[in-house]
């Protein structure tokens, strides 16, 4: 192939010289190539280069070696074979140049990131094109470096960069102790806690029972030793109160907070005071500690503090009162018996009181009893109260006198005039006898009999 190459290798340059892109002496084209690449390219037949397209050469058949280069793209080589009267089309397609990029670090052992991708750790030879480069430098202990560099040809090079120590340190300490410690979501054990850490900032979370979690962002600077405490706020905790009986008033730390039964809630860990107040009974108290987060019940008995009072007053429709304030009348058992019910004044103080009866018609119309009460003892007492509760009119004198009739027959009725006093009078002297209803005045017959 040499030989016959020296043998072409003249009348193809005399053609190519003689005409426009030609390669040798004036002779008739044998074939044509057209040639194509990348912006730059340059044609090399021989001692022959051509620089400016169209690349076109009418040559002799025979076989040619050509050489193309292009800035940025490594030289190729192309054996092509012509033939006499043959039309070549040659698409050129040359690859980018490569240079050789050492890059390291002082330390060692940093990864070199670019783009989004881990290319190595330093040292690192790198085979790139011809072009702008950068990247981050990233190790721990060690802050993070940015780098930028060009590769304009194809001469080897070297990249050498001196990393900055990193280093904080930090002793992270909570209130209470023992509190669980996550730094960027990761546990790392309990407070107290130490350690070095990159410069920047990291997501501390503490978590303890009985608190509420606390979230904080720390921030550390290159050779800092930061002692950092953090205080848990205590989450709030209640009391469930009830009492026996219920509806007592619940006081804590002398504040209202309810009636029973109740529940006091958001309390902070702290000693409270709690008081039960119930009329008529004695105050309950208790004292309770409230841990953090936590509930707890407490249940009040209480003791009546007062006595009662049991009346049992004849007849029905007698007013009573106690120390003045009025209490009701007595009331009859049922439609046709003359007792009456008993009545019960509870939750009475302990001391002496003063119960009044009274009655337009009784005689006197009003009188006071003293009763001496006692904490929780019942005082029983009887009453009976003289109530006029008949009207009757003489024939001979048409007098009229108001008494308590006593018994009646055909013939007579007993009768008195005041207590202590019952006398037999004839029916024979009286007009008309007219019994009284127990609210009914007296002085206005309404209906008599004889």
């Amino acid at each position: 192939m040499k030989r016959m190459m020296n043998f072409f290798l003249p009348a193809v340059l005399a053609a190519v010289l003689s005409l426009p892109g030609g390669c040798g002496k004036k002779e008739p084209p044998g074939a044509v190539v057209n040639i194509t690449g990348p912006e730059g390219l340059s044609v090399g037949c021989g001692k022959q280069v051509f620089t400016k397209p169209p690349f076109e050469l009418k040559m002799p058949p025979g076989s040619y070696l050509f050489k193309f280069t292009a800035p940025g793209y490594a030289p190729k080589w192309q054996s092509v074979v012509l033939k006499d009267q043959e039309h070549r089309r040659i698409a050129v397609e040359l690859e980018p140049a490569l240079t050789s990029v050492l890059v390291a670090t002082r330390p060692a052992g940093a990864e070199l990131v670019m783009g989004s991708r881990v290319v190595g750790a330093t040292p690192l030879v790198l085979e790139l094109p011809l072009g702008s480069f950068s990247g981050q430098l990233r190790m721990p202990g060690y802050s993070e470096r940015a780098i930028d560099w060009r590769v304009d040809d194809e001469r080897p090079r070297q990249i050498m960069v001196n990393l900055d120590a990193n280093i904080a340190k930090a002793t992270i300490s909570s209130i209470p102790e023992q509190a669980q410690l996550f730094i960027d979501d990761r546990p790392v054990g309990a407070t107290p806690y130490s350690g070095e850490f990159n410069e920047g900032k990291y997501r501390i979370r503490l978590e303890a029972p009985g608190f509420l979690p606390l979230e904080q962002v720390l921030t550390l600077n290159r050779g800092e030793e930061l002692p950092k405490t953090y205080k848990l706020t205590p989450k709030p905790g209640g009391i469930d109160i009830t009492s026996e009986p219920a509806g007592a008033e619940i006081f804590v730390n002398d504040v209202k907070q309810g009636v029973t039964p109740c529940t006091v809630m958001n309390l902070t860990p702290a000693v409270y005071r709690i008081r039960a107040v119930k009329q008529g009974y004695d105050v309950g108290k208790k004292t309770i500690q409230i841990a953090a987060g936590f509930s707890d019940s407490i249940r009040f008995k209480l003791v009546k503090s007062t006595g009662a009072i049991i009346l049992n007053v004849q007849p029905a429709g007698i007013h009573i009162s106690l120390d003045g304030k009025p209490y009701g009348k007595s009331v009859a058992e049922s439609e046709n018996s003359t007792g009456t019910k008993p009545i019960l004044i509870d939750s009475v103080a302990p001391g002496r009181h003063v119960v009044t009866v009274s009655h337009p018609r009784a005689m006197p119309s009003s009188r006071d009893y003293v009763l001496e009460v006692q904490k929780e003892k019942v005082v029983n007492r009887k009453i009976d109260v003289w109530v006029a509760n008949c009207e009757i009119k003489f024939k001979d004198t048409g007098r009229v006198e108001l008494g308590a009739l006593f018994e009646e027959s055909e013939k007579a009725i007993f009768f008195g005039t005041e207590p202590g006093v019952r006398v037999e009078i004839d029916r024979a002297k009286l007009e008309w006898v007219r019994k009284l209803k127990i609210d009914e005045p007296a002085g206005k017959p309404e209906s008599s009999e004889k």
